[in-house]
């Protein structure tokens, strides 16, 4: 799993400006809900399918290709890498895995409040 040199250690807790601005999007609160229920490794394809469907109220086979890419995009280059950073998620880039890791549950009641 990548994860950044820069990012805080999982036994560390976020500090409140960076807790912040993490659940201030809707898809980042969604993609830890996700991880949180899950609790287990998924894959980014998994998480844009979930996230596709959540935020289209619509089955998946009913959501566009072209807005599975765009979600997909975005994980990738916006919200995984500071979901990484915020030492939230590891990210195996290869493989495409996100694995929560234990720090996530340190934010979970925050993320319970926030997703209301």
């Amino acid at each position: 799993m990548k994860k950044r040199e820069n990012a805080p250690s999982t036994a560390e807790s976020l500090p409140r400006d960076d807790e912040v601005a993490i659940l201030r999007s809707s898809r980042r609160r969604t993609l830890l809900a996700l991880l949180t229920a899950y609790d287990r490794t998924l894959t980014t394809n998994d998480l844009t399918k979930e996230i596709a469907v959540r935020e289209r109220d619509e089955s998946i086979t009913d959501v566009p290709g072209d807005v599975l890419a765009r979600i997909a995009i975005s994980l990738h280059h916006a919200h995984i890498p500071k979901l990484v950073d915020a030492g939230l998620v590891e990210y195996d880039e290869k493989r495409h895995l996100v694995d929560p890791t234990e720090k996530l549950a340190h934010l979970e009641p925050r993320l319970s409040r926030a997703a209301v």
